[in-house]
């Protein structure tokens, strides 16, 4: 009688396409949340790519450059309004005046290597060109717009919430968000306006 049970029920197939998406599903369902995060993340990224290409663009052509701030800091704002960023924090902008020359950008100011280091050592002398009276890994003037002409980089940063946050803490480690970061380098238009 037992094993005429067992024979019959080997032989049953009602319910094997319920079993097998308990199979499939869960793997399934984590690729589409999978997909929905990068999705999220590449449309957060490309988001605040646009507005630091829109914000410099804005700083480039300015009448004057120096007094453009709150304008591009509103400009970054607005567009990156539509992203939802962790614990509310506001995204950075960070801007830096590196002269005429691109070669300046994200190098440190010039130095007399005495002991033959490859890096600067407390006691050598050292240009300071961005004038804050210490020497620095990267020359560059912090929160200057610069002046016509001049070549000025601009970065932005900011902590993105995750949507499915075990996906983000899977991904890269952290508690439900994405930093993510953008910057490009400009040259000032020459032209000055008189009343600048």
């Amino acid at each position: 009688m037992t094993r005429h049970l067992f024979g019959r029920l080997a032989r049953e197939r009602d319910g094997v396409t319920i079993v097998e998406f308990a199979f499939v599903a869960p793997v399934m369902f984590m690729l589409l949340l999978a997909l929905l995060e990068m999705g999220y993340v590449a449309f957060a990224r490309s988001t605040l790519e646009s507005a630091i290409l829109v914000a410099s663009r804005e700083s480039k052509v300015a009448e004057c450059p120096a007094q453009t701030a709150e304008l591009i800091e509103e400009e970054l704002m607005e567009r990156l309004a539509v992203v939802s960023t962790f614990n509310d924090k506001p995204p950075k902008l960070e801007v830096r005046s590196y002269g005429t020359n691109f070669r300046n950008v994200g190098n440190p100011e010039p130095f007399n290597d005495i002991d033959g280091s490859g890096t600067w050592d407390p006691g050598e002398s050292y240009q300071d060109i961005n004038g804050n009276g210490q020497w620095d890994d990267d020359m560059g003037k912090e929160g200057n717009f610069g002046q016509f002409g001049e070549v000025v980089e601009f970065s932005a940063s900011m902590e993105v919430v995750s949507l499915v946050p075990f996906v983000a803490q899977a991904i890269n480690g952290n508690e439900g968000f994405y930093a993510l970061s953008a910057e490009t380098v400009v040259r000032n238009e020459p032209f000055k306006d008189a009343e600048c």
